[in-house]
């Protein structure tokens, strides 16, 4: 069998366990397993508090405004604490004009915490 042969038949089992994977696993992305997917849910399930801090200077700012943000929010790792104790991130979205922008959530064992917010202008 030479070269070309074998070039050949490596090719076809590439293709056949492409499409496989794609028959089995199609409908199913691969996108919850990353880390900033990963942490969104650990938020979301964790159950969502705000600080005193930011009830006092946000009164009208609600868990589920908040809730909403977070499932739609991208994890600045650069800018969070992942190796903190606790861990705290800081999740940032290009928002319409007066929405969330920014929040800063402290997982803690009981509940995620929101220490800090900021809105589009």
């Amino acid at each position: 069998m030479n070269f070309w042969q074998r070039l050949s038949r490596f090719g076809i089992g590439i293709v056949l366990g492409i499409a496989l994977s794609l028959y089995f696993f199609g409908s199913r992305g691969c996108g919850e397993w990353l880390p900033s997917a990963q942490i969104r849910t650990s938020v979301v399930e964790g159950g969502l508090q705000l600080a005193p801090e930011v009830k006092q200077a946000h009164p009208d700012l609600s868990v589920s405004d908040v809730l909403a943000f977070v499932g739609t929010a991208e994890v600045d790792f650069g800018a969070s604490g992942p190796r903190d104790t606790p861990q705290w991130y800081v999740l940032s979205s290009d928002g319409t004009s007066g929405s969330l922008s920014e929040v800063e959530v402290v997982l803690l064992d009981t509940a995620s915490v929101v220490r800090r917010v900021a809105f589009q202008d």
